[in-house]
This record gives C-alpha cells, sequence and structure tokens, in this order.
C-alpha cells in the first residue's frame, strides 16, 4: 500500500493558500487552505478530483483560506449530476452511488456555504459539513478520537491567537451537554429565520441555529428539488421580493416557506434544456434553501485550526514457518490465526497471533500547523500535545507548516522545531515559497504573444526567489513535492513543479512563429499612428483579466474585466475567481496600490459563480488599501456595487463572517435601473435602490448606466455604461442574443461580448443560453459599435477560439481576449495585424479539449491518472470527427 502526502498549491499571487492531498489506494483527503484558484491549480497539476472523501480545513475561517471551496463543491456536484444525466440519456444502468464528501472545519464554515445559497443549487451531491468542536488542551490517551475511519484517525487543535478568551461556548458544532436535546426531524425541515427563536434560552438557540444552517447547506447541496417542481399559482413566491426584504433592515426578519401540500413535478422531456414553461395556474416554486430570508446572526471567529493526522497500525507480517513449527496446520487455522484468534494444537498448546506474527507497527502519521500571525504562537507551543516527545518520534515524523508572513522568524518557534529534530519540517509560507508562476501552460502563452507585442500582452510577473532563505533544518514547500509515508519514509522530489523560466519560453518558441511575430512587431511600430485613433476615449484601457467560462483552466481563468478610464476611475465588470490574483499577476505592489485606490465600482451580471466569487477578496484588497492603509480616506471611501438583488443579500451575511469592507458600499440593483423612468415600484413596499443612482454616476464622472434582462439565467442583465467623455461600453455577461441589449447597447465605442461557443455549436449555445461568435458580432454590427472584444470563451478552447474571419465586421474593429491582455481602445485596429502570427502560433495546438475531468465524455476519451512523486504529461486526447475536422483558426 502507497500512502503519500502530496503538495497541489503554496503561497503565491494567483494560488494564495497551501493545499494538501493525501493518497491512499481507495481514498483521498484533503487538507489546508482551499484559498482562490485551488480549483484551477488541480486542473493545472492534472490532479483528479476523483476518490476525495474527507476535507480538512485548516486556519481561521475567512475568505482566504475558504474562497476556492464553493467552487470546489460545485464542481464535485457537477460531476456527480452529470453521471447520472448521462446514464438516463443513454439509457445506462445507475451509476454506483457516490459515498459523497465530508467537510471539516472551523466555525463559521456552516455559516460561510449558507450565505450562497441564493446561488447555488446542487441535488446530486452527497454533502455532509462538520464544524469541529473544541476539545480539551490535555488529550487522554484513550480518548476516542474526533475522527477515523480504516486509514488514518485525526485530532484537531483550536489554536487561539494572544489576548483570546477561550471560554467554552455552545454554539454550531460544540459538544452536547446532557441536558441537550435534538431537534425533531419536523423541527429539523422546516426552514425559519433566527427570530422565531429569540425568546429560548441561549443553549436552545445555539441548537436551533445549527438546525437552520444544516437544513440549508443540505438543500444546497442534496435536494430532490428540480426545476419542474409547481405550485399553485395563488400562492406565489417572488425571490428577488425575498431578497429585498432580506437586506432591507427590517427587524422582524420576515421568511417564506413553499407549500409542501400543492406540488408536483412534471417529467422533463429534454435533458440539455433547462425545463418547460409552468402550465397555466401553475408557477415554479424555489428551491428550498433560497426561502430562508435570513440566517442567524454571527460574529468573526479567530480561532485557527490545526490537526494530527495517525495512520492506523499495521498488523505485524505472518511467519508461516514459525506457525507450523508450533504445531499449526495450514488450511483453516492459518486463518484464524492471522484474524487473532488463538489456536489450540495438537499438543493441547496453546498458540497465540503474537507467537506467530511480527510485532504490530505502530501507526506513524503528521501534522499540520496553520500560523496565521505570530500571535498564534505562544497558545501552539503550550499545547499538551508537544510534551509527550517520545510518543512524537513514533506518531510524527513530519510537519506541514502554514504559516503567515514573519512567523518563521520567532525564535520560540525555531527553537521548537529544533527540539523537533526527529521530523523533517515542510514549511508553506510567503517568506519561504517564491512567488514563482503556478500555471505554466498560460505564462508560456503570455510570453509568446509578448513577442508580438509588448503592451497589448505582458508577461505575468512572477519571481523565483524567497525572501528567506538557508533556513536551517527547513525544506521550503513546493508545488509536487510529496512526503511519502509507506512503504518507506522518505521526501520524494521528482514530481516538483520546476520554476518558470521566461528566458527558456522564449528559446522554446518555434521559429517559424518568431519569424512572424517579429515581423508584426516592425509594422506595428511603423504603422501605429495609422492604426492608432485619436479620439477623447483613445487612452481607456479594458484588461481582460478572465475570459473561460463555467470554471477555470490552465489558460483561462473565469470572468473578469477591468476597465480604467482616465480621470474617471476604473469600473470592474464581473469579478470571478482568483481575480485578485490576476491583478497582482499584472501589476506590481506599488501600481497595484493605485489601481486599487482607482477603483470606484463593480458590476455583477448575474449570480453565477465564474461571474462573481472573486468579489470579496476585491473588495478586501480595496478596503485595506483604502481605509485601513491610510490615514486620510482616499475620494468619497465608497464602493459602488451594481448587482442583482441576491449579491447584496449574500455580501451582508458574509460580512458576519469578516470585515471585508461592506459598510463602505453603496448598492444599486440592476433590475431597478430600468424603473427609474416610472416614479417608484409598483409594489411600494419593496424597496428600491434607484435613488442612489445619481450619486453612482457622479462618482465615476458617468453620464447613464442601463441595464436590460439577459436571456440566460434568472436574475441576470445586460448593461451598458456611458461616460461624461463620451465613451460608451456595452457588456453582455451571459446572454443569447436579445434586442433589448441592441438597443441600450446603441453606438457604443466599445461591446464586450461573450462568444462562448463557435459557431458550429449553436444547439448547443441556445440550449445553455449563450452566444455564438457570430452572434456576438451580429449584436455589435446591429448596435452600430466601434469595436467589439469577444471574450469568455468555453475551455474547449484552451488558447484559441474557432473564429471565421469572412466578412470584414462592418468595419468594426475586433479583437479576441486573453487573459491578462491589456487593451488601449485607441490601438484596437492593431489586433487585425496580430492574425497571422496567431495562426502559426496555434497551427498545429492539439489542446482542443481542456480541464476535461470526467471518466467519460462523449465524443472524448481523457485517460489521466496522477501519480504522486512524479509528475506524468497528459496522454494525447482521441477527438471525435467533429474536432478532427479541419478548420482553420482565427
Amino acid at each position: 500500500m502507497k500512502v503519500q502526502c502530496q503538495i497541489i498549491t503554496t503561497p503565491a499571487d494567483d494560488s494564495p493558500g497551501t493545499t494538501l492531498l493525501l493518497h491512499f489506494d481507495q481514498q483521498r483527503y484533503m487538507i489546508g487552505q482551499i484559498g482562490e484558484g485551488a480549483q484551477r491549480a488541480f486542473v493545472a497539476r492534472s490532479a483528479r478530483l476523483k476518490k476525495i472523501s474527507n476535507i480538512f480545513l485548516t486556519g481561521r475561517t475567512q475568505w482566504q483560506n475558504t474562497g476556492g471551496l464553493i467552487g470546489f463543491l460545485l464542481t464535485l456536484g457537477d460531476k456527480e449530476e452529470g453521471k447520472t444525466l448521462d446514464a438516463a440519456r443513454l439509457g445506462k444502468p445507475n451509476v454506483a452511488a457516490s459515498s459523497g464528501v465530508t467537510v471539516h472545519g472551523g466555525e463559521n464554515l456552516m455559516h460561510t456555504l449558507a450565505t450562497a445559497r441564493p446561488f447555488v443549487f446542487r441535488k446530486a451531491m452527497k454533502l455532509k459539513v462538520r464544524e469541529i468542536p473544541q476539545q480539551s488542551k490535555k488529550p487522554s490517551p484513550g480518548r476516542t478520537p474526533y475522527y477515523g475511519d480504516e486509514n488514518l484517525t485525526v485530532h484537531p487543535m483550536h489554536i487561539f491567537p494572544d489576548g483570546h478568551k477561550n471560554l467554552a461556548v455552545v454554539g454550531v458544532g460544540s459538544e452536547k451537554s446532557s441536558e441537550e436535546s435534538s431537534p425533531s426531524d419536523d423541527e429539523t425541515k422546516r426552514k425559519r429565520s433566527f427570530e422565531d427563536f429569540s425568546g429560548k434560552e441561549s443553549v436552545q438557540k445555539a441548537q436551533n441555529r445549527k438546525s437552520i444552517l444544516q437544513g440549508v447547506v443540505e438543500n444546497m447541496f442534496c435536494s430532490d428539488w428540480t426545476m419542474d417542481t409547481m405550485m399553485e399559482d395563488s400562492a406565489p413566491v417572488n425571490e428577488n421580493d425575498m431578497m429585498r426584504n432580506s437586506v432591507s433592515g427590517d427587524s422582524k426578519r420576515q421568511r417564506s416557506s413553499p407549500p409542501t401540500n400543492n406540488t408536483f413535478t412534471t417529467q422533463e422531456y429534454d435533458f440539455q434544456l433547462s425545463t418547460r414553461p409552468p402550465p397555466p395556474g401553475k408557477t415554479r416554486a424555489p428551491w428550498p434553501a433560497s426561502t430562508v430570508t435570513h440566517l442567524p446572526r454571527s460574529k468573526p471567529s479567530e480561532i485557527s485550526l490545526s490537526y494530527l493526522f495517525t495512520l492506523r497500525p499495521v498488523r505485524g507480517k505472518f511467519l508461516p514457518k514459525k506457525a507450523i513449527s508450533l504445531g499449526v496446520k495450514p488450511g483453516p487455522d492459518f486463518s484464524k490465526i492471522c484474524n487473532g484468534e488463538s489456536i489450540v494444537v495438537a499438543d493441547g498448546k496453546i498458540v497465540r497471533p503474537e507467537d506467530v506474527m511480527e510485532p504490530t507497527k505502530p501507526g506513524t502519521g503528521f501534522a499540520v500547523c496553520d500560523l496565521p500571525d505570530p500571535s498564534y504562537i505562544n497558545d501552539f507551543l503550550a499545547r499538551d500535545e508537544w510534551r509527550d516527545i517520545e510518543r512524537l518520534r513514533v506518531e510524527v515524523e513530519c510537519f506541514f507548516w502554514i504559516l503567515g508572513k514573519g512567523v518563521i522568524k520567532d525564535e520560540n518557534l525555531k527553537k521548537f522545531m529544533k527540539n523537533m529534530a526527529h521530523a523533517r519540517h515542510v514549511v508553506s509560507s510567503p517568506d519561504v515559497c517564491p512567488n514563482t508562476i503556478f500555471y505554466q501552460g498560460a505564462a508560456g502563452a503570455a510570453t509568446k504573444l509578448n513577442m508580438m507585442d509588448e503592451s497589448f500582452f505582458p508577461i505575468p510577473l512572477s519571481s523565483n526567489k524567497a525572501l528567506i532563505k538557508d533556513l536551517e533544518g527547513i525544506q521550503p514547500a513546493l508545488p509536487g513535492l510529496v512526503w511519502q509515508l509507506e512503504p518507506k519514509r522518505e521526501l520524494l522530489k521528482a514530481g516538483v513543479m520546476e520554476f518558470f523560466d521566461v528566458e527558456k519560453a522564449v528559446k522554446d518558441t518555434e521559429p517559424d512563429y518568431v519569424q512572424l511575430a517579429n515581423a508584426v512587431k516592425t509594422q506595428t511600430l511603423e504603422n501605429a499612428a495609422e492604426t492608432s485613433k485619436e479620439t477623447p476615449w483613445k487612452d481607456v484601457e479594458i484588461i481582460t483579466l478572465g475570459t473561460g467560462s463555467a470554471s477555470p483552466s490552465g489558460y483561462r481563468n473565469v470572468s473578469a474585466t477591468l476597465v480604467r478610464v482616465p480621470n474617471a476611475g476604473s469600473v470592474l465588470f464581473d469579478c470571478g475567481e482568483s481575480t485578485v490574483g490576476q491583478l497582482r499577476r499584472l501589476y506590481t505592489s506599488t501600481e497595484l496600490a493605485e489601481v486599487l485606490k482607482d477603483l470606484k465600482a463593480i458590476y455583477i451580471s448575474h449570480l453565477h459563480a465564474d461571474h462573481h466569487l472573486g468579489t470579496t477578496a476585491v473588495l478586501k484588497a480595496w478596503y485595506n488599501e483604502v481605509h485601513l492603509k491610510n490615514e486620510e480616506v482616499i475620494g468619497d471611501g465608497i464602493m459602488n456595487v451594481v448587482a442583482p438583488w441576491k449579491f447584496l443579500v449574500w455580501l451582508k451575511e458574509y460580512a458576519d463572517v469578516e470585515e471585508f469592507g461592506f459598510s463602505k458600499i453603496r448598492f444599486v440593483a440592476c433590475g431597478d435601473i430600468p424603473l427609474r423612468a416610472r416614479e417608484q415600484a409598483r409594489d411600494r413596499s419593496i424597496i428600491t435602490s434607484i435613488n442612489k443612482l445619481p450619486d453612482v454616476l457622479n462618482s465615476i464622472s458617468l453620464k447613464d448606466i442601463q441595464t436590460s434582462p439577459a436571456v440566460h439565467c434568472q436574475g441576470s442583465f445586460v448593461t451598458a455604461w456611458t461616460w461624461k467623455n463620451g465613451f460608451k461600453l456595452a457588456y453582455s455577461g451571459d446572454t443569447r442574443p436579445t434586442s433589448g441589449f441592441v438597443k441600450i447597447g446603441k453606438d457604443a465605442t466599445v461591446l464586450l461580448h461573450e462568444a462562448t461557443f463557435d459557431d458550429e455549436l449553436q444547439a448547443e449555445a441556445i440550449a445553455k443560453k449563450h452566444s455564438t461568435t457570430s452572434e456576438a458580432l451580429r449584436a455589435g454590427m446591429d448596435m452600430g459599435a466601434k469595436g467589439v472584444i469577444l471574450t469568455h470563451f468555453s475551455q474547449r478552447y484552451p488558447k484559441l477560439p474557432v473564429f471565421s474571419t469572412k466578412g470584414d465586421g462592418n468595419g468594426m474593429d475586433i479583437v479576441l481576449a486573453f487573459d491578462l491582455c491589456r487593451i488601449r481602445v485607441g490601438d484596437m485596429g492593431r489586433f487585425a495585424g496580430f492574425l497571422p502570427a496567431l495562426r502559426e502560433l496555434y497551427r498545429y495546438d492539439d489542446d482542443v479539449v481542456a480541464n476535461l475531468d470526467e471518466e467519460e465524455e462523449e465524443g472524448v476519451k481523457v485517460e489521466v491518472e496522477v501519480e504522486v512523486g512524479a509528475q506524468k504529461k497528459k496522454p494525447k486526447k482521441e477527438k471525435n470527427m467533429k474536432e478532427m475536422k479541419a478548420k482553420e483558426r482565427v
């Protein structure tokens, strides 16, 4: 049996957390932080999500450590649901039921997940969430471990900062006292607001709070509800109105629940389409989790989780020759004695198992110690777990240290490591881990593109040097590094990822492309005056931070575009996971500080995770820069957020977990903007946000903001923003073609439009409510847009989308977006000159389908399995006839 613990991520700008993957033959465990970028890191490392049964989160429950968890769980849920749908569509027997995933973490874990109920729904996933109860700091040797299975036992350690009052309280996940009683099944199923329990005792409140949060999370991931669950039209539930009420400041904390007696389910008629419209007299019931309009209040937690992982003892090897010499007969007696039974042999003597077996090998293990800052060191070092040195020599042979900045410099911690010199010490910290490039495929492509035009295609910033070097007895954590526990304990470095080398990437570039790139660069310099356009908005810069769809891949991150308007400020259009990481790869720390100070607004088109899960990190980075690092507040110190109403619900409830600047937000709902022509909303009891729009416009030097419903998911919008200098940007978000968008985007300077699918996949575009490249260009022509930037490409096209060059786009400048592409509006016309070099660069691109981690993808066979300790390359993919058909790219 092989048992290995592999490092997947280490601290870097675009993978801020530390994630470990513990491998057993039939089971895997994720350990550490699942920050933004963790899912993309698994894709980049070709690490499969298969067999993951438990996730043990370390550190504090904050977005820095949990920001990638929701996306990770959505991906796992999609896989389970995809297997079920494929089996039904193809008439195959039901696939084997998954045992599910259990997520273990600290206080506020369930609250963090429950806040996502407005936009998370996966019905096929067996998810359990456990907030680990605080245990005594003086563990008794015979105490039952917090977690145990056939492979290992887990002992958690709650670490507190200096000055923290560690009072025993009964809360969510806390150990029950003998006087407590569990809520009834009916009570658990009923979805209630916290005020329903305002008159109860505190212990009962805590239990009811736990019941609410568990019910919400279960209905987010494990519900049997479908989009065809209908209810009588006489009892409608308006989700948007519910969400408005939930952020209105109403102290009564209203709630609403779908009826249970008058619901029924109709059969879906197409596996790809959402569902058919509701029949007459019926309306679609909301998913159960969304009917809880208020979560119980919470507060930030300072507790940091660490763990001891101990393998089960290994029974000694059976010695058949010795057994025979003692009179044990081969056959059934051998089996009995191997199963722990004693045998009476012919001469009447008793032969015990220990007489004929090698000594039992005690279980070894490792520690994962997460200390966010130096204030946690004292409590960590004072724990009783470290007093029994002899026991530690057996059970802890490796320490994985996850340390915040400055922690490794502490002399007491260094002394502790020296006292534990019998063990390996692997340190993952910004101080000792270089800020190297993790997504090397994307960096390599950017380096080659940079050879054509340095301003359009910057090389991602990185460093291969650690801040602190030569620490005695310490092994810096590196992606791909493995601590092997069985069969032989050793540190394996064969799979360690090499540092990205820009010079090597340039040297390895195809000669034909280099020649074309140099020609393009020369021509660009010669024709700069002709291709650049002198307009009032020529210096507006559009930075496409993320250009992929659905989930991140090694080459394209998910949606985010920064628009920088000189003397007016910047606006972020959508904000997918790891947007902050993309900004850090693009700007130096000094430049990034200025970019954050200049950021005036965030627009969210709809609540799909790939469009908004990076917002919390961006807001926190902005808040730290504008409010915490400066004595004087910059500007008005307000962040304008234009988004669907449900987005405000999420931000407000997550603000109970940590301070990220929620109190400094000025919010306008996308759905309220079209109502401004009316005196007020039809229902005067519904709070509108349109009265804040003038302040938003003034703060960003805007003339107008317009929105219109998109043809995508419920609560999705297209938009057009017009600045006072005349620059107008139309942004599609995700949508099918719509006349409303053409209307509000009329005469746009730039249309930023999704082009998820190529024209041959129009049927899929219709089914999934996206646009093809031709449809996006047609929208630009109908608007009379001066230029079009195509983005949000399917991960089928990891490097370059399929794009027809037929026609000239009615004179429009057309740009195909790449991650970190910096597009000066006055220079958009130059992109056409890049096409010959792009054709050559990707002529032999064999990586047509990326980010496919499915066991069975129709038409594509993917055989990938990571062997820990050796970095395997992906084998070539067998493409179906459609993908094999010759087609000219670009």
